[in-house]
């Protein structure tokens, strides 16, 4: 076992004493920020969710994990399982001890093979002559109750053709049981595209069948394709992926980066496209991944990460950066993805709000918040405070915008905009989950989805509408972290 110790390449083996505690004890002084029921660090940064996978039991939820700072570094990976979502239990975390992730264990998926799973992982290395990135493919092997078994590499390089940008290795199994696994890839001539490997079982080496064809999709301007996911919903086959590079737009693709679908059918490696469609639309929303291990024969269950790469928040100076969206179920109308929360997540006694202008709500920074505007315009502006910072959100001629510009920001948040917009042609429902400082919105029971993080301190919990609006709202009950 080896203990890293290079800079931001640091492994949590090397944190001096009290070094952590100083760190958690940053983070205990966030009074305005830190979410109540969706999954964040302890301290430090995370990004990617990971590993996502049921095990017949109980789920397991890893997640990229920099523990000593609001910065990207060392990554590892933290891992809690759960039973309902509602309580999670610290299970064993992937360290890097190996020199096959030498500098952090990147993103990968699992897959449940009986009484343990499976985790798949790309080790981040580097070449000690010249620094240059040498990819591997890896597993870990956890016990069902959390335990790390063993780890070892499958795949030493990138392939003949690809540069050093080859990660993300997300496994499933085939109809005839074998395992496959596929990598968000950069080609030599850098454009993005993914690849699929294949093995008879975990303990055999990986065969490179080839690149995923989708029959349509435009990849002009793309570098990289990143958290590849093939799944299915019923008859139907998904892919799911974070194309990177794609140029921005105004109603879409608004962000640096965006997490995308297509909807189809699969024939071993190529992909007939029949709907392509943008899973977010919000500030703040990348790197989706769904759970293996469950039935998929009418939903699968999709989790996000509540940030982007290349964005620095205002909670950083807490040493604490980003969470996790709330567990989403993804069915199919249409031939669209629709979203939306796990049903344990909605609350059961709903308090009646007849808002016709401006009022106080109590614990609004944690509420769930319902109402139908019948596909009428409305502007809603939601808390207050001596700044006179808000959030807005507003519906026009069949618009539907998050307004955050009275809010406070970084540079590089604001390098991205002020407003996020969707196109929506009918809108009977708007549901809110706020969350100190995140907020997720479904619309149309889930027909189109917006996650941004916003920041306002010292906030009042002030509701004001253009409009009499009818809602329907709750106090969300905190999740709980467990130990053991």
């Amino acid at each position: 076992m080896l203990i890293f110790n290079q800079g931001k390449y640091k492994s949590l083996l090397a944190a001096k004493a009290g070094e952590l505690d100083a760190v958690a004890a940053q983070v205990a002084t966030d009074q305005d920020f830190r979410p109540d029921y969706h999954l964040v660090a302890p301290f430090g940064l995370i990004n990617d969710p990971n590993g996502l996978v049921f095990d017949g039991e109980k789920y397991h939820i890893f997640y990229q994990w920099y523990p000593y700072g609001a910065m990207h570094g060392m990554k590892h990976w933290l891992h809690y399982t759960t039973p309902d979502f509602q309580q999670f239990t610290l299970a064993d975390t992937l360290i890097p001890t190996e020199m096959f992730e030498s500098h952090g264990c990147y993103s990968g998926g699992a897959l449940p093979l009986g009484d343990c799973i499976a985790a798949f992982y790309t080790g981040n290395t580097r070449r000690s002559s010249d620094n240059t990135r040498i990819p591997y493919q890896n597993i870990a092997v956890f016990s069902n109750d959390g335990k790390l078994l063993d780890k070892y590499p499958l795949v030493t390089c990138s392939p003949a053709g690809y540069s050093e940008h080859v990660r993300d290795p997300k496994p499933y199994f085939t109809q005839d049981g074998k395992v496959r696994f596929i990598c968000g890839a950069q080609r030599d001539n850098l454009s993005g595209t993914a690849i699929v490997f294949e093995m008879e079982n975990i303990n055999t080496p990986p065969q490179l069948l080839g690149e995923l064809q989708l029959s349509d999709f435009d990849n002009q301007d793309i570098f990289m394709w990143e958290c590849p996911d093939l799944l299915k919903i019923g008859n139907k086959d998904l892919f799911i992926w974070s194309p990177q590079g794609k140029k921005r737009e105004t109603q879409q693709f608004q962000n640096n980066y965006h997490s995308t679908y297509v909807v189809g059918k699969l024939n071993d490696l190529q992909f007939e496209v029949e709907q392509f469609g943008e899973l977010d639309y919000g500030f703040d929303f990348y790197a989706p991944q769904t759970f293996a291990g469950l039935d998929n024969s009418e939903s699968a269950v999709m989790i996000g990460w509540i940030g982007l790469p290349d964005l620095q928040y205002p909670s950083d100076e807490y040493a604490w950066h980003s969470a996790l969206t709330m567990p989403r179920r993804l069915s199919l109308k249409n031939n669209r993805i629709y979203q939306t929360p796990l049903a344990q997540y909605y609350p059961q006694n709903l308090t009646a709000l007849s808002l016709q202008h401006t009022t106080t709500l109590a614990d609004l920074d944690r509420r769930y918040l319902k109402f139908n505007p019948h596909n009428a315009d409305f502007s809603l502006r939601l808390f207050d405070n001596p700044q006179g910072q808000h959030l807005t959100i507003s519906y026009e001629n069949g618009e539907f915008c998050l307004d955050r510009s009275a809010s406070e920001q970084t540079e590089s948040m604001l390098s991205l905009g002020e407003q996020r917009y969707c196109v929506i042609a009918d809108l009977q429902q708007v549901e809110i989950f706020i969350d100190r400082s995140v907020i997720e919105i479904f619309l149309n029971d889930g027909e189109k989805a917006l996650t941004s993080r916003f920041f306002i301190k010292n906030r009042q919990n002030m509701l004001q509408s253009s409009c009499r609006l009818e809602i329907e709202s709750a106090v969300l009950a905190p999740i709980e972290y467990r130990t053991e």
